[in-house]
């Protein structure tokens, strides 16, 4: 069964229970463990998801590593340089979850407001999803060869500009950074209504859904993305068992702190969690063949 982990750092969170906790999910035959920071949980943390996955590549070698990053603020260029050299650094194990909520203290940070609702809201975060998509697959296969000898390190004629213009954002690109080992990150979404899974499903790679309704409107809005149900740590593993059938769900996200990851690696290994061949995180999840490149959203 595929299984992944909503790892939430606090306040009293340190780096040796990070390390700790991701080695023992990853011991457990987990997937992937998702990063959540201060921005997702509110709670005040020492550590910032994307720089902590990139710390946790060095610690681990097989599970997949998932940052949290807003999907409303900030710039899809920056965001798409920081996750491509996670993947460099994990060798293919990068996942991007889009936050597409945020805490208080983050939404301060920005300008923008929505002033039309959720519907704003969720219409912004797909075009920001397209745009790290384009930018991602803005070198063709080929662009980049190391010439010692010349000193160049890349065919300018394979990397294009996305030219990416909309009422939110204006990107040119290309990317500056190589591609990685998986090309780009696997795209992650929590999807709590039916209306956000029409807007994010066909922009993700994976859904989190927190019910069995909310699962059938994911696969109604894009059969091919894939459902993980979202349960806590402690529930039995015949009851786990049992609701992701019901819901029709690929596998479960297990919610879990540094404090009690090892009641969720316990929980996945009496699950049968497994990681399918291949090296990288599409591969764990078994979406090598079908990862897309270049944009979905729009």
């Amino acid at each position: 069964m595929i299984i992944t982990a909503q790892l939430a750092l606090g306040p009293d969170t340190t780096l040796p229970a990070v390390e700790s906790a991701v080695r023992g999910l990853e011991a457990a035959g987990v997937a992937a463990v998702c990063v959540l920071d201060a921005a997702d949980t509110g709670a005040v943390s020492p550590f910032e998801s994307t720089t902590l996955c990139g710390r946790l590549a060095s610690t681990t070698s097989g599970i997949g590593l998932v940052a949290t990053n807003s999907a409303l603020y900030g710039f899809p260029y920056h965001l798409a340089r920081r996750l491509a050299t996670v993947d460099h650094f994990s060798d293919g194990r990068s996942g991007w979850l889009l936050r597409t909520g945020t805490a208080a203290s983050e939404q301060s940070a920005y300008d923008w407001r929505s002033t039309r609702g959720r519907i704003a809201e969720l219409h912004r975060a797909a075009e920001y999803a397209e745009i790290a998509l384009e930018l991602w697959d803005s070198w063709e296969d080929g662009a980049q060869y190391p010439d010692k000898a010349t000193g160049d390190y890349k065919d300018d004629t394979r990397i294009s500009a996305i030219d990416y213009r909309s009422l939110a954002f204006r990107v040119e690109g290309p990317l500056d950074v190589p591609p990685s080992p998986q090309r780009r990150p696997v795209l992650v979404a929590e999807v709590g209504t039916a209306e956000e899974a029409g807007y994010l499903a066909p922009a993700v790679d994976v859904a989190l859904a927190p019910d069995a309704a909310v699962a059938a409107a994911v696969r109604t809005a894009d059969p091919a993305t894939l459902v993980l149900l979202v349960l806590p740590a402690d529930i039995p593993a015949a009851e786990a068992s049992r609701r992701r059938t019901e819901a029709g769900a690929a596998g479960v996200a297990l919610e879990c702190s540094t404090d009690t990851a090892d009641a969720a690696a316990t929980l996945a290994a009496a699950l049968g969690a497994s990681r399918a061949p291949g090296g990288t995180l599409a591969a764990a999840l078994g979406l090598a063949g079908t990862l897309t490149h270049g944009g979905r959203a729009a």
